[in-house]
């Protein structure tokens, strides 16, 4: 091999071959984060996914894939805000209450699931901050 011979264009072949290799792993990658995200219902489990995305991936189009997937997961967040006050405003005069609790004891556990239900995801949201 002479390696200063610029007629051999071995090199040049073997770096499209791998860069077009490269761009077939991304987007694997891409489909799986997709696909990932598709099956998941819960905000919290949603952020814990990104969040282990975010440590693994470090490409820039793979991270501005999973910052679109955070806008998405902050919309839906706001959605779920959304159905929590309504749930909120039409059972808060007859809330559920546990069988085995009295009704103040009830009503408490009740209002602060709701409480948890809007909190966890909001401290995921203000840890992820990046």
């Amino acid at each position: 091999h002479i390696l200063l011979d610029y007629h051999n264009n071995k090199f040049d072949r073997d770096y499209v071959e791998f860069n077009v290799r490269i761009s077939e792993l991304e987007a694997g990658m891409q489909d799986f984060v997709d696909h990932s995200f598709e099956n998941i219902s819960s905000i919290s489990h949603s952020l814990n996914l990104l969040h282990k995305f975010q440590n693994v991936l470090q490409r820039e189009s793979l991270k501005a894939d999973l910052d679109s997937k955070l806008n998405i997961i902050f919309l839906n967040y706001g959605l779920e805000l959304e159905k929590t006050q309504q749930l909120y405003e039409k059972l808060k005069q007859d809330p559920p209450i546990p069988r085995n609790l009295p009704p103040v004891a009830g009503n408490i556990t009740w209002s602060r699931h709701l409480l948890k239900r809007i909190e966890e995801p909001m401290k995921q949201f203000e840890a992820n901050q990046n």
